[in-house]
């Protein structure tokens, strides 16, 4: 079975598409599933696509990667199905979705809640480009839809009926644990992210200040340099590849602070995942996944005010058997329930199921 693999971003830069489609190809291969990848940004506009400005250059590679992607319309032949990761193109409606699904069966994923309007920081206005509405377009007019949480699964149902949910997924061969009792006295707590979140660590400001002021831990942010958070001492740095699980593992206790706003409320937060699988103990307000990710008390704690932020980071800090309890507990949970094993023969099927046994055997006898 062969796939063309339609994704937004270049291969190896989104954490989107590195924690499913990139991480899925290796399960895929064996099971006979071959998928061929066509990111639609040029290099040009990867480089500059998150800056703030450079609207005539954005433009112009837009056009160019829309062109691109008109002409892999004659070459849909060769292929048993078209994946498409988000959407065909990063603007305008679903018309390319609408072309390809005369021609070939979709498997769509869907992992962000990208029907949700809102305004990109480094685009401004330019995001409505994005045709919001187009999403329920894209998700009826495929064969198979597949969804990282809950709460887009139930919005994703309304318009199809063959919904697979999968959740985001940690590559386990570099997630790697390390049991607690290995790591230094001195306790961190720490934040991952990006420079564009940042800001939700102004939801703890005052629990942190509250831990700098005695003094009885460290902090450590990922994500950029200029925490938000005055009067507390940290180190920070920029979110880098390279480096992530090196800087990841300076945390044993992981915050997960989330403002109630409509797009986090659909959404899978890939980094409680990321803390459970290294045995961060994450602490999390309890909002979209993580409500069904953490369990209160067994794998972490949700937090829904300053004085439940103030009392479980407490508690952790303290309580060296308490943390490293609920670190095991989070590592053994995500290994059975976001590592690629444990999904894998789910993320197998899901593909097949968009294209009946039949008709992948007429395509490669010729008929």
């Amino acid at each position: 079975m062969r796939v063309l693999c339609l994704t937004p971003n270049r291969l190896g830069f989104a954490p989107g598409q590195r924690s499913s489609i990139e991480l899925w190809a290796s399960v895929l291969a064996p099971a006979g599933i071959e998928v061929s990848f066509s990111p639609f940004e040029t290099e040009r506009l990867h480089s500059i696509l998150y800056e703030a400005g450079h609207h005539l250059a954005k433009a112009t590679e837009m056009i160019r990667g829309y062109i691109n992607r008109t002409q892999l319309l004659h070459d849909l032949d060769e292929y048993d199905a078209v994946f498409i990761y988000r959407e065909a193109a990063l603007m305008g409606p679903a018309i390319l979705e609408s072309l390809i699904a005369k021609k070939k069966p979709i498997i769509y994923q869907l992992d962000d809640p990208l029907f949700v309007p809102y305004r990109s920081p480094s685009n401004g206005y330019l995001s409505y480009l994005k045709f919001f509405g187009k999403i329920r377009k894209i998700i009826s007019l495929s064969t198979v839809v597949i969804v990282n949480s809950t709460q887009i699964r139930e919005y994703a149902e309304q318009f199809n009926k063959n919904v697979w949910q999968i959740p985001s997924l940690i590559d386990t061969e570099k997630f790697t644990y390390v049991p607690m009792a290995k790591m230094p006295k001195r306790v961190c707590v720490g934040w991952s992210g990006s420079s564009t979140t940042l800001k939700n660590l102004r939801l703890v400001a005052e629990p942190l200040r509250n831990l700098s002021d005695r003094d009885i831990c460290d902090f450590h942010f990922i994500g950029g340099t200029e925490v938000p958070v005055p009067g507390i001492k940290y180190t920070a740095r920029n979110w880098c590849a390279d480096t992530e699980i090196e800087d990841l593992r300076k945390m044993q206790i992981g915050l997960v602070p989330l403002p109630d706003v409509p797009w986090n409320r659909y959404k899978f937060i890939m980094k409680t995942a990321q803390y459970m699988a290294l045995g961060i103990v994450p602490v999390g307000t309890p909002l979209s996944s993580n409500t069904e990710v953490i369990q209160h008390g067994e794998n972490g704690f949700l937090a829904s005010d300053d004085a439940e932020w103030q009392e479980y980071l407490d508690l952790l800090i303290h309580d060296h058997s308490l943390r490293d309890r609920l670190s095991a507990k989070a590592h053994a949970d995500a290994d059975s329930k976001y590592s690629l094993v444990a999904n894998a023969s789910k993320i197998v099927n899901a593909f097949l199921a968009a294209v009946p046994p039949k008709s992948r055997a007429a395509r490669h006898s010729g008929n």
